[in-house]
């Protein structure tokens, strides 16, 4: 027996291991079973190429050949396990796809099967029989064929792993090697060898496919490819959850707890696999069934060192199908530290409605106080403007007593005038008269407004001049200039300003206009200062007489 009848028939026998492992880490996933298939295919063709080197005659070689017919398919696995592994799902969605790739391959392999266009015969070779390929266009399109989809299928891994990082990347590397070590190998020993050395190589092309297969699985032993191993993911997240796990048979025994579980209850596994959930749930009642499931219940879970620890759980049903129950999955969650929070919120918020307690009542306290010192005000306001009104109606009243008192001395001087016939003696009447007139028009004018202290003294003096000129009846030939501005006075001020104002308004029209004629001018306005004003009367009379002085008058 030759090497190489036992390298045959090992390339077979690990093609079918490869493809039963790879397959069976999750029969659900496309890749994983082209793979498989893939596999199993190279383990067929290794079986030939075993029975080509196992016969004598050419017969025997020529039947065995044939049966390596489907040689082709192996371009059309190549570009379909790219596609797949490169992610181009939306590319292998539509069927248009799988008849490119492998309806000419299949075409090929049933005119290599019926005829000779392809594969003339075979003949002994320098490493045993071999087979004499045809020399017909078909042969040339065949290996240009599979070359060319083993070409392409290397360029899309190629461009996937540049364009990628982290996992994916190491991950390509790995399915990049599985394709371009067999093309390289291929094309070396098919090929260059030959020509260089004129000597026929083995065909090894099985060898090289297998060792590609193997670089596949080196990935998936070490990076846990996703497409190939979602039960090594699922296995290595369960263990690494930060949820603790019960996995129950359907008699309620546990089958399976995660390193969250063992670190919780502390048990070891071997403690656990076997037992009851009753161990640890005190307050659910399992006696029904466990059959049942929970979402988000909080219970109180007892460890192995005698302590409860509050825990939320969620239980689902594990079903084959609606009627066929494998098992149960809990899940759940420790919320010591939850609770803890909760208790010091909650005696946080005790603490914060007690501060709020007191300060209400202190703020009612403060509020009746409030509308205790409100009422005391609104009484004491009251009662103090009563008092302001009284007092204002007094003094209304005293301005008006004033008034009339005045006015009465006015009537009585004025009657008693009627008596005199000294004119001097009448003048000082007159004077008087006057004087007590100013004096009451300004009580008048205090009875009659709302300010009890101020009156508009611009119409006083207007009033008080038009009296003045009704009294000494001078006639129509005396004129009076007023320029007045409204301004209201003291009436501290304003008594003694109206007597001066008398006074000189008297003087002018008793001494200023013997001719009967002439003009009295009175200006009373501010000054820029704010509180200063300026009064000015005088006179286009005669004036004083010469010798006259007024320090001695």
């Amino acid at each position: 027996m030759s090497p190489f009848t036992i390298i045959s028939i090992l390339i077979s026998i690990s093609s079918v291991l490869i493809g039963n492992f790879i397959y069976y880490r999750n029969p659900k996933n496309q890749l994983n079973r082209v793979l498989a298939l893939f596999s199993l295919f190279i383990a067929y063709m290794a079986f030939t190429d075993f029975q080509i080197s196992t016969v004598s005659t050419a017969e025997q070689a020529y039947f065995w050949l044939k049966a390596t017919f489907p040689w082709m398919v192996v371009g059309s696995f190549y570009i379909h396990l790219a596609l797949i592994s490169t992610e181009k799902f939306k590319i292998l969605e539509k069927k248009i796809t799988y008849v490119l790739i492998y309806l000419p391959a299949l075409l090929l392999a049933l005119l290599n099967l019926l005829t000779r266009e392809i594969t003339q015969g075979v003949q002994m070779g320098f490493w045993g029989w071999t087979y004499v390929p045809a020399d017909t266009v078909f042969y040339l399109i065949t290996l240009m064929w599979t070359f060319l989809l083993g070409i392409i299928s290397a360029i899309i891994v190629l461009h996937f792993y540049l364009n990628n990082a982290g996992i994916k990347r190491q991950q390509a590397k790995y399915i990049l090697i599985g394709i371009y070590l067999p093309l390289a190998l291929g094309i070396l020993t098919e090929f260059i060898v030959p020509l260089i050395f004129s000597i026929p190589s083995p065909s090894m092309l099985n060898l090289y496919i297998v060792l590609g297969l193997g670089s596949i699985v080196y990935g998936i032993w070490k990076f846990r490819l996703p497409q190939l191993t979602s039960s090594l993911i699922s296995d290595r997240i369960l263990s690494t959850m930060s949820n603790f796990l019960f996995l129950l048979d359907e008699e309620g025994k546990i089958m399976h707890v995660n390193l969250k579980t063992l670190e919780i209850t502390g048990y070891s596994e071997k403690e656990l696999i076997g037992e009851s959930l009753e161990m640890f749930f005190k307050d659910i009642d399992f006696s029904n069934s466990y059959l049942s499931e929970m979402e988000n219940m909080q219970t109180n879970l007892k460890v192995k060192n005698g302590e409860s620890v509050p825990v939320l759980i969620s239980s689902s049903l594990i079903k084959t199908s609606p009627d066929d129950i494998l098992g149960v999955v809990m899940v759940g969650n420790d919320i010591s530290q939850l609770k803890k929070a909760e208790e010091e919120r909650d005696r946080y918020r005790e603490h914060l409605e007690d501060l709020v307690k007191k300060r209400t009542e202190k703020l009612e306290q403060m509020n009746i106080q409030l509308k205790k010192e409100i009422i005391a005000h609104e009484k004491a306001e009251k009662k103090l403007k009563n008092s302001l009104d009284e007092k204002d109606i007094l003094v209304k009243e005293i301005h008006h007593r004033v008034k009339n008192n005045l006015m009465i001395i006015s009537s009585l001087l004025n009657i008693q005038a009627h008596q005199i016939k000294d004119e001097k003696t009448l003048d000082i009447f007159k004077e008087s008269q006057n004087l007590a007139k100013s004096m009451a028009i300004i009580h008048e004018r205090l009875y009659r407004t709302e300010d009890m202290r101020k009156i508009e003294f611009d119409d006083y003096i207007r009033e008080l001049a038009t009296d003045l000129f009704h009294t000494y009846k001078l006639g129509q030939g005396i004129e009076i200039d007023l320029d007045l501005e409204h301004v209201k006075i003291d009436v501290d001020k304003a008594i003694p300003l109206g007597l001066i104002i008398n006074e000189l308004i008297t003087n002018s029209l008793k001494y200023a206009f013997p001719e009967g004629k002439g003009k009295i001018s009175i200006q009373f306005n501010r000054l820029k200062a704010k509180d200063e004003f300026e009064l000015v009367i005088s006179d286009d009379g005669v004036g004083l007489p010469d010798n006259f002085d007024f320090r001695k008058a």
